[in-house]
């Protein structure tokens, strides 16, 4: 990917040409869409020199001589994908800008590179980012859709995969729900439109040209497209936006249980008898958080949240993406052969360390 930049940014100047060939229904898609580039400036690890053989033969031990060659600086480039929400920001992965040093950004229609560039704040845990120009850019903006997508729907990525910029391509949505095991508050999406390294912090879209999720990572043995890419969900990614914009941080609720799907098969029979129909367990309850301190006990079934039917882990964590810490939820569930409505006021959950947050391939 790094020996491909500057042939990159030759053909950057060429896209300006593009649009008229556009269909009218992505051309406003394709000015709304950047190309991101950020370079982290790395010492290289010093080269240690084997030591001569004679300092160790028919002598006392000798204290060698520092054979290490000079430290030295080496770039590392980054290229990566964004969108304009609004006249001056533009959202992207966590990931193509971290740790860096220089960031650069080329829009569809503006045949300049633009380096007044700021990080306004980012989630690592979800991996979004938020970033503000301070130039004057001719462009158009994303909206968010409003409808969630569902499995089998026309979906599109754009981005600039393995170095082909402005690339658009089309699949289907493959499914609606696949788990990141570093963190229960962040799931994707599932598809098979082609993306690849450079597609990162793209907009995955649907037929109207709306904000689906945005391309993160690939599930892949060699690091290229064998056909499942994972979206993060508009619900999560505009959630952290507003809140980034808004106080330059995003905070998450903590309700502080472990969930899974009841395991025990004379308990699944039990619950089967009784027409109960729900099947998510609380697993454990973590001591003094807030399900602890309001009575959620492990064995409990799971009925609903607020009124709203709770079927498995996903129907929780995605009713969280819509609170706040110090909100009340009211839970219903099902112990002992009686139902009981809890409310629970949420918590502030802890910042996942960023070093353990790598999964799948994201650059």
């Amino acid at each position: 990917m790094k020996r491909f930049i500057p042939f990159i940014l030759i053909l950057l100047f060429s896209t300006v040409s593009f649009a008229g060939h556009l269909e009218s229904k992505w051309e406003k898609t394709f000015n709304s869409v950047v190309l991101i580039t950020s370079e982290t400036v790395l010492a290289k690890e010093p080269i240690t020199e084997p030591v001569p053989k004679e300092f160790f033969e028919n002598s006392e031990p000798k204290q060698p001589p520092d054979f290490q060659a000079p430290k030295s600086i080496l770039p590392k480039f980054v290229m990566g994908t964004g969108f304009f929400i609004n006249e001056i920001h533009v959202v992207t992965n966590y990931h193509i800008i971290k740790d860096f040093d220089k960031i650069k950004i080329y829009a569809y229609n503006h045949p300049f590179e633009i380096t007044d560039v700021k990080l306004v704040g980012y989630d690592a845990e979800i991996d979004i980012a938020v970033l503000e120009i301070g130039e004057t850019v001719v462009h158009d903006i994303l909206k968010f859709s409003m409808v969630t997508p569902k499995v089998g729907d026309t979906v599109y990525a754009l981005g600039h995969g393995l170095n082909q910029v402005w690339s658009l391509t089309k699949g289907i949505l493959s499914y609606d729900y696949r788990r990141n095991p570093n963190t229960s508050f962040v799931h994707y999406i599932q598809t098979d439109a082609v993306i690849n390294s450079g597609n990162s912090g793209g907009p995955l879209l649907n037929e109207s040209g709306e904000v689906l999720g945005v391309n993160t990572l690939l599930i892949s043995p060699d690091k290229y497209y064998v056909g499942y890419g994972y979206v993060i969900p508009t619900t999560l990614v505009e959630r952290a936006v507003n809140q980034i914009l808004a106080t330059g941080q995003h905070v998450k609720p903590s309700i502080g249980i472990v969930m899974g799907i009841v395991d025990d098969k004379e308990q699944y029979k039990k619950l089967l008898s009784t027409n109960i129909n729900h099947y998510l367990e609380v697993k454990e309850v973590m001591k003094d958080s807030p399900a602890y301190l309001f009575g959620v006990k492990a064995g409990d079934i799971i009925i609903s949240i607020d009124g709203h039917d709770i079927q498995v882990m996903p129907n929780v964590i995605e009713t969280l993406w819509k609170r706040y810490p110090g909100d009340t939820i009211t839970v219903k569930v099902y112990r002992n052969g009686e139902y009981f409505l809890i409310d629970i006021v949420l918590g502030k959950a802890e910042p996942v360390k960023e070093n353990a947050l790598p999964f799948g391939d994201t650059e």
